[in-house]
Parts: C-alpha cells; structure tokens; sequence
C-alpha cells in the first residue's frame, strides 16, 4: 500500500515542477554566466599565449596528428599525415571533423588559437548541457555552477586532443536522456543520434550509451512486471528505447565496415598499433599476470581515487530504483534518468579500468589524461546527484501535510551543498594556470619546434623525414614526415612491422637493428633522414648530422637527426661538423668566436664550435634577459654543441643576440647589492626575481634540488590547493633555472606576483633517512602597508626603510615611540622594542577641522577613533619596532597618540603624545 493519498503524488509532482518566468530566466542568467566565463576564460588563454606557449605548453605532441590530418584534408587531400604517402585512420574521426573546417578559414598557425578557443567554448558547452539536464530533470542545478572551475582547472581539456569533443557529446548524452524520460516519442532520434556518435569521439564511449540505454530498458522491465497494466506509466521498454541501444551499436560497427573497406583493417590503425606494443611488452616479460596488472593499474592516478568514486552513481541509481520499484511518479522517473546518464559516465569509466587490467602492460600505465574525460564529468555531478537524491527522499519521505517542512529541509540541503563547492573552488583559478603555463620555465615541445626550423633550412628539397614522435615535425616541416610508430600511418606499414619481431626501429628510444627488411621500408618511403627524441645515446647505423643531449639524475635523452643511408658503414662516416656549419651560416642571427645563433620568432637555437660550456658565452636579449628560457649546454657527436633558447615573451621579432661573460652578467643583474643570503650560494633578491650565484661548484650543487618556500602576505593570494599549508611550494631542479659560466653555477627564479612575505630557500637531497639539507637560508621582506606588490617584493634593511620612510625629518612626538608624520601617515619607530611594546594597544585620536568631516557616528563625540594593535600595521626589523598607519583623507587640526594596557582599575596610558596643525 502506498503511504500516499490518492492523487497526492501528481498534484505535488505538478507543484514542484512547475515553471514560472522568474525561474526560466534565473536559469537563462545561469547559462549565460556559464557561457561568458567559458568566453572569458578562451580570451584570457588566447590574450596571453603565442606560439611557443601552445607549443610548449598547451598541446600535446599527439594532438599535431590531428591538426596535420585535418590541414591535408581541408586542402582536399584524403586522410593522410605525411602529405599523401600513406593513408591512415590513426584518430578518432569526430573531433577531426569538427576542427577541419577551421583550416579553410586561418592559416596554419592562426588556427592554432581558433582551436583553442573551440575547445573552451565546447567545455563550456558541455557544462550548460548537463545543467540543462539538471532542469529538465526537475533538480536543483544552481550547484553545477559552482562546481563550473574544477573542469577548467583540468588542462588535459584544452590540449589539442579529443577532450572537449567528448565533453560536449558527453553533456549532450546526459540532457538527451533526461528529455526522453519525459518525452520519449519526441526525442529517441536525437538520443539515437548521439547514442551513434559517442563511438565516433572515443571507441570506448560505445559502453557508456550502451551502458546508460541498456539500464533504461532494465528499470522499465523491472517496473512494467510489478504493477496492474492500466495503472502503468507511459512505457520506454517498447521500439523507442530500443533505437538508441541499437544506434549505439550500430555506429560502432558502421565505423569498423568503413575502417576494413577503405584502412584495411576494422580498428584505427593507432589501437592496433598499441596492441602490437602490449604483445610484444609481454612477451619480453614472460607472460601476463592478472594480480600484478591490477594492482599496478589500481595504483594509477587515473584510477585509484576515481574506481571508488564511480561506485557512488551505481549505489545511488540502485537507492532510487529500490525505493521506486513498486510506484513511480513522473518525477521519480525523471530522477532515475539523470541517475542512468551518470551512471553510464561511472560504467564507461569502470570499463577503461577493466580494458586498462586485462590489455594494458604496466610499461604503459601512465595512461594519457584524455582518456578520462568521463571521470573529469563524474567528479563534476557526483555531489550534486547525492544532493538530488537526498532532496528527492526527503521529498517522498515527508508526510503530504508538512509540504513546507520538506521545502525548507530541501532547500538546506542545496545550501550545503553549494557552501561545500563553493567552498572547495575557486574561479580565479583556471587564469591563474594560465598565467602559471606562460611564465613557466620549461621548454616542452619547442625544442622541437625549433629543430624542425633548422632542418627545413638544413636539408634538401627532396628530403623526406621519418619520425617517431612526429607531431611537430610533421606540423612545421616543410617536407613530408613519415610516422615511424605507426600511430598515424597505415595498416600496410603495420603489416611491414609485424614481420620485424619488434616494433620499427625501437619502441620510445629502445633501438633495433637497421636490418634487410627496415632497409627495404626505408626505400619504399623514399625516407632520407630520421628525427627523434630518444632514450639512448649510442648511435648504431647511419650518419649523425646533428645530436641535442640533454640529461638528468635518471636518464639521457638525446634528439638526433639521422641520414638514413643503410649501405653506409661507420668507417666510412666524414666528420660533417663543417658541412653543417656551411650550411647553416647564412641563416645564424650572430656568430662570436665559433658560436652562432638561429633564431625563429620566440624560439632561438645556439651552436658553438667549441664544445666546453664552461667557456661559453650565455646568450641575452637586452634588458628583458631575465625572462630567457635555456636548455643546458651539451655536446653533439659531430664535433660542437647546441642548446636550444625560448625568448622573452614580449621580445621583438628581429632580436640580436649579445654574447656575456660571467662578470658582465653580474653587473648586469647584481651590481653592488650585497647577498640576502650568504651560504653554499649567495642569493640575491633582485626586483621580483632570487638569483643564485656559487663560483667553482661542482657537480653536487647541479645534483642537489633547491627548495623554495614563499609566504604571502596575504593567505587568499596563494593557489588554492596550497592554502591549508600556509605557503607556496616552488621547488626546483639545476637545469630548469640554472646554467654553468666560467665555472659558476648562475640561477635565476620568478618569484610570484602577490604580496611576499618571507622566503625560505636552499638545497637538499633525498636520502633513506628522509629529507637531508645542505643548506638553507631566509629572507624577510619589509613592506610599507599598502605597497604595491613589485615595492612588497623588493627587500629593505632597517636603516634602508627608515631612509626612505623618514630622512632627515624630526620626531613630531619623542617618546617610547619616536613618531613621525610623514605625508598622510604616521610613522611610529622604536629602537630595542620588547614583547610589552607589541602587546600594549595603540590609541589614535583625530580632531577634524570641520566635525561635520567625521563619520557619522563619531559626530557625537567630537573626534575620530582609529586605536589599533601592533600585528594590524606594525612589524619587527632588526630588532627595530616600525608602525605605518594611514590617516584619514579630512583636514586634520589635531592627533593624540600613543599606548595604554586595560587594567581591573580601567585604562592605563603607558605612553601618549599630542600633535598640533595650525
């Protein structure tokens, strides 16, 4: 028996549900807000990024496959990478459609921004989806506005690759569901419609609207067997939940008839390709290992806070269901279907963790981010589900009468729930990544960038690079570029690699042997040099034109450039260090004492003859030096070195380099500053940069990490999740900041822009007792109370502030406190001040020249009150007590000041002083 009266149910379902015009415009305001932050946020990006920044920092090497793809075939070629050589399928068609279009309206580097800003409004997009979804269900979805930034916190979005397709088709899937459960004859074909699109952004999409669909029939069978037929609802069990099951399906087996008629092969040419590297990992490990391979996938960052997470949906679908199994209402059965849509997000999740267990070899756990974009949208609306489940039961488990109470409780709940997130977000911080990204000092994929402008000038017309990691160089090269791991090649070139045993020519640096049938591959592409970024720096076959080393505590990566001539022996291999100097001199910006610069826009590459570093000059540009990126020094196996340079982001395009020593450079950005800390390195605190200098230092102070602890002076200023410690983290490695001169270690760290504090730095090393310190020092930094932050970042020592802040200026009020009036402030100073000068409270009295000039409340009185304590305006300096305080904007006639300490007998003035203005 229902606990409901009769007709109860439709009448409060029709009340809450129904839809007046302030509500539909809230709600319009609500996506407009969420579309004018995605607008926002796309300008800020755009604003603030060139074309070394969406190198180097927002896209992947990966995501230049599909630009590529998508650049020939909106030239009219068909989908080929290397400009018609082969034919490939290596993506995923849906995303690559979408940004074809772009290319018939930029050019190739402009459309780099216009892909960018699609991608944020295709996010944007997706969240204004899924709260229309959040509507149509009848649930509150003011709370997805304040989970809005944890998506554009994630980077991964914005990268380049299918992410925010999915995103978009995503969102689109949720409110599709939720209309047809309200709706189903008027909206199956466009629940068919992105059912049969959602393999076509990722293949494994195909289990979420499966998932989802499948689960609709389910709850229906399971309700439609428990109830008298005329008392039934409105089924979905019929035809119209079967088309979307079936599109699901179908699309995906559409898109695998296509892939064998035109690809020769049913899957894209990538997963194939990938499933050949699994074979082949095992095989060299012995065999599969089920435990092993759970284990080590459930380790993954992916996977081991998410699993649990997408259990939440299931359970909850699970509650609604048991609770509603025997009567249903129309918003009971809205509910279940936003709860089906979220759970196919889980289920498509839990199906990557099965395929990453059973597939996946733990050398390839590090699986791509972009793989999860369900679990990025589940984190989304998984604390507003539960907050829609609770309301929804609290709704059904109130007695009809108190319809006020359930109001009231439902409404308590949303405001938990929109403190917590609230709470939990910050809005400001997706800009700040932004910021983060252009500033940080790290090269990314520029040095290929960079290596692709030397070879488009180095090499022949008639070249043709083969490339493992061919994103970039396949973009910017000037000759077609060859896709060595198969990725984005074809299935005939798969085929060639299959009867190798090995993967061609390695897998990630793991070089195989130049045989007869590589050789035979070679020919059949007309290849005639090879780049990569690899894992080793021997060198087996072929002819070395050029080699980038870099290296860390781990490991040496190396780029190399081969000429792939197979008949070639290493006897017969020529020094061709002159050849490449010949070459490339017409294209050097600068050439001093055997080194030359090739500069291209923001990205400059530097080559000297002689390959000691130590004797090298550090290459700058003018007064924006400090915003120089370097890549250490390393020699090639040619004969010279070569270090690859990222410019300031403001420097102009036809800059000069200028060649500096070691005391030109210390002039430069030192001068006669003394040491903020003296130790291992002496560390300079120079405008709102540290600078670290140590001469003759050895290969432990490169070795050692430095660490670097910044406090704000104001907490909200730090990113937020670095707010619960109070400081901000920005630890770092040698050859991120640093570099050798003459043999001295030089280093040159950004401080943040907010308000600083203190800063603590040094070095230390890891051992099996922990955290040891070499060495470590501190810096306080003095800031008047409303200095600017480039002033708040600048250092003073007592007798500089006091220079500054008073000169030559006498005393105004001799006392404790020695009291000066200095423009619109009081300045209080005390030389040897203790403990009771700082706890004693400071009283301020101010007499206008007009009464009426005072606060309201203060008329009465006759003056102004602004007593303060010592931690409001005051600080401690070398022993020194220094007080600022602002006074106010009126015409002053007269201050009194000074301390007092409340006593049993009431107040009692340690001090105090009167001022006079005539």
């Amino acid at each position: 028996m229902s606990p409901w009266p009769p007709g109860f149910r439709e009448r409060w379902a029709r009340s809450v549900s129904r839809s007046t015009p302030f509500t539909t415009l809230l709600f319009a305001l609500f996506l407009g807000a969420i579309l004018a932050y995605g607008a926002a946020f796309a300008w800020y990006m755009i604003d603030r990024f060139d074309l070394v920044n969406l190198i180097r920092d927002v896209n992947y090497d990966d995501a230049f496959y599909y630009f590529q793809i998508a650049s020939h075939m909106a030239g009219g070629e068909f989908s080929t990478f290397d400009g018609g050589i082969t034919r490939t399928n290596g993506y995923h068609p849906l995303w690559l459609f979408m940004i074809t279009p772009l290319y018939w309206a930029f050019d190739k580097t402009e459309v780099l921004f216009a892909i960018k800003a699609f991608e944020i409004m295709l996010v944007a997009g997706g969240v204004a989806l899924i709260a229309g979804a959040a509507r149509v269900a009848r649930l509150p979805w003011i709370l997805l506005f304040a989970a809005l930034p944890t998506l554009y916190w994630n980077t991964t979005l914005f990268k380049g690759m299918e992410a925010a397709a999915a995103a978009f088709l995503l969102g689109l899937f949720l409110l599709t569901l939720c209309l047809f459960a309200r709706a189903p004859t008027r909206w199956r074909w466009l629940l068919a419609a992105v059912a049969f699109a959602l393999p076509l952004v990722r293949l494994e999409y195909v289990a979420i609207s499966t998932a989802a669909t499948g689960a609709l029939c389910l709850l229906e069978w399971s309700y439609r067997g428990r109830v008298p037929l005329g008392e039934r609802p409105r089924s979905l069990l019929s035809v119209r939940a079967g088309v979307p099951f079936l599109a699901s399906v179908a699309g995906l087996l559409m898109y695998f008839v296509y892939n064998a008629i035109v690809f020769g092969g049913i899957l894209p040419v990538s997963a194939a390709v990938k499933a050949l590297w699994m074979q082949h990992a095992w095989e060299r490990d012995g065999g599969y290992s089920l435990t092993e391979n759970f284990h080590d996938v459930l380790q993954m960052d992916a996977f081991d806070k998410e699993v649990p997470l997408a259990l939440v949906p299931c359970g909850l679908l699970f509650l609604v269901w048991w609770c509603t199994r025997r009567t249903r209402a129309r918003e009971d059965q809205l509910l279940l279907a936003f709860l089906v849509g979220v759970f196919g997000l889980a289920a498509g999740h839990l199906a990557k963790f099965a395929q990453s267990v059973l597939f996946v070899h733990p050398q390839f756990g590090g699986l791509h981010p972009w793989y999860f974009v369900p679990a990025y949208l589940m984190e989304v609306v998984v604390v507003p589900a539960c907050c829609y489940v609770a309301i929804w039961f609290i709704r059904r488990s109130i007695a009809p009468k108190p319809l006020r109470k359930s109001r009231i409780l439902s409404l308590g709940i949303v405001m938990i729930g929109a403190v917590f997130l609230f709470a939990k977000f910050d809005f400001a911080a997706p800009f700040r990544i932004v910021d983060f990204q252009r500033q940080a000092l790290h090269n990314g994929y520029a040095h290929l960038y960079m290596d692709t402008m030397v070879m488009n000038r180095l090499l022949s017309q008639d070249s043709v690079i083969g490339s493992w990691d061919s994103g970039v160089h396949g973009y910017f090269s000037r000759f077609p570029v060859v896709n060595l791991d198969g990725l984005v090649n074809s299935y005939k070139f798969l085929s060639s690699v299959r009867a190798l045993r090995s993967p061609f020519l390695g897998l990630y640096g793991e070089a195989a042997p130049l045989n007869e049938t590589v050789s035979m591959l070679l020919q059949r592409y007309r290849i005639t040099h090879c780049a990569n970024v690899m894992e080793s720096s021997s060198v087996r076959h072929g002819t070395v034109l050029f080699e980038r080393v870099w290296s860390n505590a781990k490991k040496e990566l190396n780029f190399r450039i081969w000429r792939c001539n197979w008949l070639q022996t290493a006897e017969d291999e020529v020094d061709r260090s002159e050849w490449f100097w010949e070459r490339m001199a017409p294209h050097f910006e600068r050439q001093t004492d055997g080194v030359g610069l090739f500069v291209d826009g923001r990205v400059a590459q530097a080559f000297a003859k002689d390959c000691t570093p130590d004797k090298l000059a550090a290459w700058t540009w003018g007064p924006a030096y400090e915003e120089t990126v370097f890549t250490p020094w390393t020699k090639t196996s040619i004969g010279f070195c070569t270090r690859a340079v990222v410019l300031p982001h403001d420097a102009p395009p036809t800059v000069r380099a200028a060649a500096m020593t070691k005391d030109e450079y210390l002039a430069n950005r030192v001068g006669e500053r003394l040491p903020a800390i003296r130790s291992n390195f002496d560390v300079y605190l120079v405008e709102n940069r540290l600078v670290y200098v140590k001469e003759r230092c050895g290969q432990d102070d490169v070795d050692a990490r430095f660490f670097l602890h910044v406090d704000p002076v104001v907490p909200d200023d730090l990113p937020g999740p670095r707010r619960r410690h109070g400081f901000d983290n920005l630890d770092f490695r040698f050859d991120q900041y640093g570099w050798k001169l003459e043999g001295t270690c030089l280093v040159e760290v950004p401080l943040p822009e907010y308000g600083i504090a203190a800063i603590r730095t040094g070095q230390y090393m890891v051992t099996e007792e922990g955290f040891h310190h070499i060495w470590k020092g501190e810096i306080r930094v003095v800031l008047p109370h409303d200095a600017p932050p480039a002033v708040r970042a600048a250092a003073m020592t007592k007798d500089e502030y006091l220079a500054n802040r008073v000169g030559e200026r006498l005393p105004a009020i001799r006392s404790n406190f020695d009291v000066y009036l200095v423009e619109n402030r009081l300045v209080y100073v005390k030389e040897r001040c203790g403990q009771d000068d700082v706890d004693a409270r400071f009283f301020l009295h101010v007499d206008p020249v007009v009464p009426d000039d005072l606060p309201g409340p203060r008329r009465r009185h006759g003056f102004d009150n602004l007593d303060f304590r010592f931690d409001q305006y005051g600080w401690k300096l070398e022993g020194t007590c220094l007080v600022e305080v602002p006074l106010p904007e009126y015409g002053i006639a007269a201050i009194r000041t000074g301390q007092y300490m409340v006593t049993e007998e009431g107040f009692h003035h340690i001090w105090k002083g009167e001022i006079h203005f005539e």
